[in-house]
């Protein structure tokens, strides 16, 4: 379980921690935990976080994004779409069928809020 001032860490790790939503019993959705965070939108989204619990052990912390803009796959950057991804055209080509570093599942479903 994850306490606030570790959600803070991570949370400043992506941009700016916000606020944490927490349910009236201060407890998180399961595995889930959803942080408002300032974003640097000039900056590549990131896609996981490597952390190390205080009994020593790695944890590897994945994110998902609401209300995104548009997404390129290719580069990470908002923005653009893969479409128009200047990596398409440039000597760094990498074709977006192909396994591309940034997918769908960084959108997720906006939840309401309580």
């Amino acid at each position: 379980m994850m306490n606030l001032r570790i959600v803070t860490l991570v949370g400043n790790c992506l941009g700016h921690f916000r606020e944490l939503e927490m349910d009236e019993t201060d407890c998180s959705w399961g595995s889930t935990l959803r942080v408002w965070v300032s974003l640097d939108v000039n900056l590549l989204l990131k896609r996981s976080l490597k952390i190390q619990s205080t009994s020593g052990d790695e944890l590897l912390v994945h994110f998902s994004y609401e209300r995104l803009p548009n997404l390129c796959y290719i580069c990470g950057h908002l923005g653009h779409i893969a479409k128009y991804c200047e990596l398409q055209f440039g000597n760094d080509f990498i074709d977006p069928r192909e396994n591309p570093p940034y997918r769908p599942w960084l959108h997720t479903v906006v939840l309401m809020r309580a």
